[in-house]
Formats: structure tokens, sequence, C-alpha cells
């Protein structure tokens, strides 16, 4: 049976290319070019998979996409953001409001392909055409204050079929980083407001970042600025002044450097024999032909911004609970939730492993902060009650456990 994939775009040559490649790949499509229309197909059929604009006629992508995360039938349905813009809000409230990937305008339709047979978890079958490339899709940031280098810088990496993402400042970019992360960094080490090397030592302290190839532009040689920077491993750097080709090409090295070391670092997988020594065959799909098993993802859990408040720990819980509270309290998507409550401990100079009431109140002030970039302002006040309960509520057991 086909998977069915439901494309949301008000866009008519969007939806008509997306019905080409993805019929060309064997999934079933249905087409809506409004939120409205939308609602009414999800109504009276199944979908495996919602390809979703940002920005419909009738309201936000991610109107549509917190309705299916609060419905039981729909909250674990694949959705593949979709938008024209790259700014750091739309991908962000994408991510947060648990958007299963972000894909920016203009795509790859190859990209997108590969992207719905993992989703869906539908192997591609024999006689496919093969649209999807060897390599994965790599995603590059562009950091940069002048609009104008980030369109050109971004037009000529989005040759090579990579995936954009622009941000204007250091603190955007951190933000994006916290929610998805990327292959490649180009940074402005000038940008007026920003020290790189010391932003580029705190890129490297995040989750999954320690390998991100970090290419340096700079309007000119500076040894200082450079031995700074060659400190907190930035891997490479580019004028600004030099032609656009030649930072598309540095990027290239970069990213080709990164895929030989990941190669050379992956250890070899041994094949299971059979008792006699042999191999075992591979499994077939219904056509018969090989394919190799594709691991089921794990299942997207709705964002907490929908679900009960956790239980506060107990007074004797161990070390690390506080902070798993406080994770399930902050209305974030799972996607990014810890991170942030990471990142929001740490600097109002508190250690998250080892929270304690005095140490979380010290740091609401810092939890509120970064709540306020990812949520509206009502709600971001709403966790922070939930938030503040949960040290009244600690508080006090541990007042009846010496009492007792």
């Amino acid at each position: 049976m086909k998977a069915r994939v439901l494309i949301v775009d008000d866009s008519a040559t969007v939806r008509a290319d997306m019905r080409g490649v993805l019929s060309a790949a064997g999934f079933g499509t249905t087409l809506c070019e409004s939120l409205g229309a939308a609602r009414k197909a999800l109504s009276e059929g199944e979908f495996d998979l919602v390809i979703l604009d940002m920005v419909l006629p009738d309201g936000e992508g991610v109107d549509l996409l917190e309705e299916l995360r609060r419905v039981p039938r729909t909250s674990h349905l694949p959705v593949l953001m979709l938008s024209t813009e790259a700014a750091v809000v739309q991908r962000l409230k994408g991510l947060s409001h648990g958007a299963n990937d972000y894909v920016g305008k203009p795509y790859d339709p190859a990209y997108v392909v590969r992207r719905a047979h993992e989703l869906t978890q539908v192997p591609e079958q024999d006689g496919t055409p093969r649209l999807v490339s060897a390599g994965r899709r790599r995603r590059v940031m562009v950091v940069d204050g002048r609009i104008d280098f980030r369109h050109r810088a971004s037009d000529a990496l989005r040759k090579d079929g990579h995936d954009v993402i622009i941000a204007e400042s250091g603190e955007d970019a951190m933000r994006l980083l916290e929610a998805q992360p990327v292959d490649c960094i180009l940074l402005d080490l000038e940008m007026p407001g920003l020290d790189g090397p010391e932003w580029v030592r705190a890129v490297r302290t995040l989750p999954g970042t320690a390998q991100v190839a970090v290419v340096g532009l700079t309007a000119g040689f500076d040894a200082k600025l450079i031995s700074e920077a060659l400190a907190v491993k930035v891997d490479a750097f580019c004028s600004k002044t030099e032609d656009i080709e030649v930072l598309r090409a540095q990027v290239r090295t970069e990213l080709r450097r990164r895929a030989e070391s990941e190669q050379q670092q992956a250890p070899p997988v041994p094949m299971p024999r059979n008792p006699s020594g042999s191999f075992p065959p591979l499994p077939r799909t219904p056509s018969g032909a090989h394919h190799p098993a594709i691991p089921a993802p794990a299942a997207h859990a709705a964002p907490a911004a929908h679900a009960a408040p956790a239980p506060a720990p107990s007074a004797g819980a161990l070390p690390g609970a506080l902070f798993e509270a406080l994770v399930a309290r902050c209305g974030l998507s799972p996607v990014i939730a810890t991170s942030t409550m990471t990142r929001a401990c740490k600097k109002a100079g508190v250690d998250p492993q080892l929270l304690t009431v005095a140490s979380l109140t010290r740091a609401l002030p810092t939890i509120r902060d970064m709540l306020h970039i990812f949520l509206d302002a009502q709600e971001a006040e709403r966790r922070i009650q939930a938030i503040q309960a949960l040290t009244k509520t600690d508080a006090g057991a541990q007042a009846r456990s010496r009492g007792s």
C-alpha cells in the first residue's frame, strides 16, 4: 500500500512539483492550498506524512501543526515544514512546536523525497527513479550581519544542494544551533558586537557541535584574530573580498574532509554468519529487491506545552531529578527542551544536574528570558508559574522531611 502524503502549500507550482517527484517515488499525494482545505482532508482521510508551508492564505502552518500535536490520532504524524523565510523565528517556531524537520525554499526535490522515505519508514522500491543522491544533504549556516553577503553566499551554496540557514547575529545563530544541527558554519569573525573566537568556543560546548566545520570570514589578514580563532578550532579562513566561488569551494573542501573523517571513525559492522559459516541472505522487499533494514525513528512526542505538568521530585530524589522536572514543565519541544534549560541554568551560574530549590530560584530570571524566545508572552509566564510551583512543592517536601 502506498504511503500517503498531504502537501499543504499555497503555490500551485510547488504543489505540482511535489506531486510529480513524490508520485514518481511511489507515494500517494493529496494537495491542499490552505489550512481550511488541509483540515478537511485530515478529517476525511489518513496520512503518513504532512508537508506543510509555514505561511498560508488563512493562517500560519504552525497553527495546524499545534492542532495535529494536540489530537491523539495525529500527535505522532510526521511533519516536514517548508518556507521561503530563512528567519530565525520561522525555523524555531516550527521546530519548537513539534515539526520533524524544516526545509527552506528553494528546496532540493531529491532531499524532500529522501526525507519522505525516512519519516514514513518506507524503503525505496526497485525501479524508483533515482532522485536521491548518494550523499546526504548538508546543512550550512551563514552568520553575517550584511544582508547582501548573506544572500550571495546562500545562493552560491544552494548550487551545491546544501540546505542553507541564515542568521544575522551570533545570538540568533546560537538559538538555531540549539534547535537544529548543522554540518558547517560560515562566521564573520569581525561582526560588530561579536567576539568571533569566544562565540566559536561557546558553540563547541553545545551537544553535537564539537566536530562541526567552522569557516571564519574576514575582511583582510589579521594575525591576532586568526591566531585566536585557530586556538578555538576554527577550521579554515576565507576573505570576504574574494570571489564568492572561492568560499563555495572552501565549504565543499571542509564538508568532504568531515565526510572522510566520519567514514574513517565509523567502526566496521560485522555481518552475522550462519552456523555453516556462510552469510545469511539479505531481507527482500515484496518486489524481490534487496534492501537493508531501515531503523525506525523514535516516535515524535507531543509538545510539552499540552502535557500534564510533571510531578515534583521528592525531597530525597537523586541529583538531576529537579532538572528533569524543570525540563518537563518548561513547555518546549523535546527536541530543544533539555539543551535550552541546560543553557539557561549555566548562564545563571547553576549546575543543572545539581539543581536545588535555591539554585533554581536563582536561575528563574534567565529561564524566563529563554522561554520568551520560544513561547508567546502569555504561555511563557504560565510556564514560569508552573516552574515556581515546583520550587514551592519541593521546599515544602524538604521541610516536612526535616520535621519527621
